[in-house]
């Protein structure tokens, strides 16, 4: 009987990129500095690379699926974010859908910042990969088993999606390897063959609707 809805302003990638040559252009109106090399001002890059950074790590240990430029969102001071969680721990109505989501126009935003991006990537995975933190992690999972939420079900199969999720933390890795791991998952999702095919299939329905 109680909920809670906050409204983000903020546009889906795939709108802005319609208007705009590039998602830093879109950026670089709501926060200008002619004098930085985008147009935009460093703390709203910071904040798009922070965020992407963050919502990578999150959405490859969850396993969110369906990820295309239609569910990832971009606010005007340059926090990007993910909405639509109906597919989850790995289930995917794309096939061999990569690991986290980031097409060419993210990327190609970042620029010379997406060194700095892999960094706060691997910096976080591995702060989630302490001891503590993947078992308070795995608590909260444990405690959805009885919400009826599809692929964390009680009833359905719900210790192997217990065991993939503990998976994603690979810890049988030191740090150092996992930070090769988790570039290697990045250089992976980047590269993904398929993925920019059924980005356009989407637009394609989308455009049917």
């Amino acid at each position: 009987d109680t909920g809670l809805i906050e409204f983000i302003k903020s546009k889906a990638l795939a709108d802005i990129l319609k208007e705009h040559d590039k998602l830093t252009s879109y950026i670089a109106l709501h926060n200008p500095d002619p004098q930085a090399p985008n147009g935009c001002t460093a703390e709203a890059m910071q904040n798009f690379v922070k965020s992407c950074a963050g919502y990578s790590v999150m959405t490859y240990l969850l396993g969110v699926g369906d990820r295309h430029l239609d569910n990832l969102m971009l606010a005007p001071d340059g926090r990007l974010f993910h909405i639509d969680f109906g597919f989850i721990m790995g289930r995917d109505p794309k096939i061999s859908p990569p690991s986290m989501k980031l097409s060419k126009e993210m990327v190609e935003a970042m620029g010379d910042d997406f060194s700095e991006f892999k960094t706060y990537c691997c910096e976080a995975y591995n702060i989630l990969r302490k001891s503590e933190s993947v078992v308070l992690l795995l608590n909260l999972f444990s405690l959805m088993a009885h919400a009826n939420i599809p692929d964390i079900n009680v009833n359905q199969d719900y210790e192997k999606a217990l065991l993939r999720f503990e998976s994603k933390f690979a810890l049988d890795l030191d740090d150092e390897a996992a930070m090769q791991h988790f570039n290697s998952e990045i250089h992976n999702s980047m590269n993904a063959l398929l993925d920019p095919i059924f980005e356009r299939v989407h637009r394609a329905a989308q455009y049917l609707r």
